[in-house]
């Protein structure tokens, strides 16, 4: 058609623009089109139709295409778009940011195992990789199963889980690709080299490779401890203690927001469309964190046998903590939250330093920063959306954009932590609830005198995450605790600096969360908070029902046993009367809530009586 236009418009139209004219001698070369068709589609006179259809086209593509753009704004959006169709756009953005920065990051650690930057080249990547099925390399996946158990040879980092659409086999099949690091001189130094080289790169079968690992780490002894860290503090707390744990030396290793762990989360937000079964997850999840915790062996110490994960951010939150809590049910688990508030403050200083783009070059070229998933990514844009709320839809299109992500993103975390608590008597979730707001010397117990309690809270944690509550932390690991601890404080406080949040913006925020129904807002506690006192504990005291002639809690564990068994799994009786009333504001959730919330304030009501 432009051939055709480009030809016949000139001859027709002697007032044609100049630069149609210009460019009919070329096309006539290539345009066979005889001048009949052009009858009566326009005279000297006037336009013919063919051009005029064709500028009114490229008139509307113009401004659709204007329009497409202006959408990408977030205000536009908010302005022209209905509630609920601003939430699907907003989450679609959050799903392709989320799955190309675990694509980015994969890319980047490929470079990493293929020489580095200046010796990688994609186009011969795929060459470089041992490609192993199961029916035809079962002796050899055998054997890899028997090296990464060899306390004397280096273990495999993991590189990527993904689909090969290009294997003729099988397209839907998932891959686990592993690298094996080069060998050293030091035969007996078996650490995950910092620095970028040519690793031995496999690619195997992910869950049969999976199944096969594990069973082999089942059948061995460990005297190494697993403690994960999940967060809803926009990255802030895992950040903190991650930092705290390598600076006091007291040999607990430490793997931080790994980028495997981001792949797989992407693939349990997949599990209605992919071939893993849950019970497939849970062997992955739990072969992999072994495998890894295999790997770190050697910066493991011999009085505390510990390996900290954390979890990469809080929007991988809702997809992991409860597959790796059923997994690792026996090992130690710690929650870190803060105020939505201050995670909203957090993530708007993350996306000024790093920006929001998907792309996040690590800041150095070492195993640690380019293993790790960008916390800009995994703790601003949620990967599991809350489930359907008309009134928090409404509230988040009043939000912009970068708060409404984080926002989201934080309930979420959250949300997911009050479902586990409220089936603890089934699920045996016990963490340790650690609030930033202590660690961050801004609140005292039950938001008291505001007296700084942050020594003894980090004491409190570093003895559960060490396992050293038994036996006293040497004064050597407290002091550089402390040190690392108030470091990192004023670090994170100058970072939030210029974000804190005016009074309009917090009332906003707060409407979102008290949405939920079962998130309680401002500066209150989540269940279970641990108080930081010397003999403090995981379980907070409960709410006494029998009369004060009676003997402290005599009938209470009568009347829970009752309560469950006239609601069996109903989650309105699970979690009931265990909020601490010693302490202001607990959070409730909604599974099971208490009818008070401060039995401090004026006036103690239960929002959920109240539908504005």
């Amino acid at each position: 058609l432009s051939c055709f236009i480009a030809d016949k418009t000139p001859s027709l139209i002697p007032h044609a623009p100049t630069h149609i004219m210009d460019s009919s001698d070329a096309a006539t070369s290539t345009c066979t089109a005889t001048p009949e068709v052009c009858t009566g589609l326009g005279t000297e006179d006037s336009f013919p139709l063919v051009d005029i259809l064709t500028t009114a086209a490229a008139t509307l593509s113009t401004i659709g295409l204007s329009t497409v753009l202006l959408m990408q704004l977030d205000s536009i959006s908010r302005a022209i778009l209905a509630p609920p169709r601003l939430l699907a756009k907003r989450r679609g953005e959050y799903n392709y940011a989320t799955s190309q920065c675990c694509e980015y990051t994969g890319l980047m650690v490929r470079q990493h195992v293929g020489g580095g930057s200046g010796v990688f080249d994609p186009k011969m990547d795929k060459m470089m990789w041992e490609i192993m099925y199961l029916n035809d390399h079962e002796v050899e996946i055998d054997q890899l199963v028997v090296d990464i158990l060899d306390a004397k040879k280096a273990t495999p980092v993991i590189v990527a889980m993904e689909q090969d659409l290009e294997d003729e086999r099988n397209t839907n099949e998932y891959h686990l690709y592993l690298a094996f690091p080069p060998s050293t001189e030091n035969l007996e130094d078996v650490s995950t080299p910092a620095k970028p080289g040519l690793f031995r790169r496999v690619r195997v079968p992910l869950v049969a490779f999976c199944e096969k690992l594990a069973k082999a780490f089942e059948g061995q002894m460990t005297s190494t401890t697993l403690c994960f860290v999940a967060d809803a503090s926009c990255g802030l707390g895992s950040e903190i203690l991650t930092n705290v744990v390598k600076d006091c030396g007291h040999g607990v290793a430490t793997i931080s927001n790994p980028c495997w762990m981001t792949a797989l989360s992407l693939l349990l937000s997949k599990k209605h469309t992919c071939s893993i079964t849950p019970e497939q997850f849970e062997r992955i999840a739990f072969s992999l964190c072994r495998l890894e915790a295999h790997r770190v062996r050697s910066s493991i110490g011999k009085t505390s046998r510990t390996v900290v994960f954390t979890l990469p951010g809080q929007a991988c939150t809702p997809l992991l903590l409860p597959l790796v809590q059923k997994v690792f049910v026996h090992e130690r688990h710690v929650f870190v939250y803060d105020g939505c508030c201050h995670s909203v403050e957090m993530g708007l200083a993350l996306r000024k330093k790093y920006g929001s783009s998907y792309r996040q070059k690590p800041e150095k070229e070492e195993w640690e920063c380019v293993s790790a998933t960008p916390q800009v990514i995994s703790a601003t844009f949620p990967m599991a959306p809350l489930k359907h709320n008309k009134e928090l839809t409404e509230t988040l299109s009043k939000l912009k954009g970068d708060q409404a992500s984080i926002v989201e993103a934080w309930m979420a975390s959250v949300d997911t932590f009050l479902d586990m608590k409220a089936k603890e008597k089934k699920n045996f979730y016990t963490p340790f609830v650690c609030r930033m707001g202590f660690l961050m010397a801004r609140s005292g117990i039950g938001n008291g005198d505001g007296t700084d309690k942050s020594g003894l809270a980090l004491k409190n944690v570093l003895q559960y995450i060490t396992g050293s509550r038994s036996r006293a932390l040497s004064e050597e690991v407290i002091n550089k605790a402390l040190k690392s601890l108030k470091e990192n404080r004023i670090k994170s406080e100058e970072a939030v600096k210029e974000f804190k949040l005016d009074n309009p913006g917090k009332i906003l925020i707060e409407k979102c969360v008290f949405a939920h129904k079962g998130i309680l807002i401002g500066e209150k506690t989540l269940i279970d908070t641990v108080q930081p006192k010397d003999d403090w504990s995981l379980k907070a005291a409960k709410k006494l029902k029998s009369c004060l002639c009676c003997a402290p809690g005599e009938g209470d564990e009568e009347d829970e046993d009752e309560e469950n068994e006239a609601g069996g799994e109903k989650d309105g009786d699970k979690g009931k009367d265990e909020v601490d009333m010693s302490v202001p504001g607990a959070f409730a959730s909604n599974t099971g809530r208490s009818k008070y919330v401060d039995g401090k304030a004026a006036f103690a009501f239960d929002p959920a009586q109240f539908s504005k």
